[in-house]
């Protein structure tokens, strides 16, 4: 999750995967959301800067196994 300014307007988006194909996914990118989240700052040219300041909190006691 992105943290943004308390006046900033923030999207949400869904995607529908098969639980099959969710578990590829994981195997494979361990952070799916955050990779798709780098994607698309990469693909709408966010500069790597904001993309770090954009990045998601790291939640100091853990989240577990599977966060999504």
């Amino acid at each position: 999750m992105t943290h943004l300014p308390f006046n900033a307007t923030s999207r949400t988006l869904t995607v529908v995967l098969s639980e099959t194909d969710w578990q590829k996914l994981r195997s494979v990118e361990p952070d799916a959301v955050g990779w798709l989240q780098q994607r698309i700052s990469e693909r709408i040219g966010t500069p790597a800067q904001e993309q770090k300041s954009a990045a998601r909190p790291v939640n100091p006691a853990g989240w577990g196994e599977d966060v999504y």
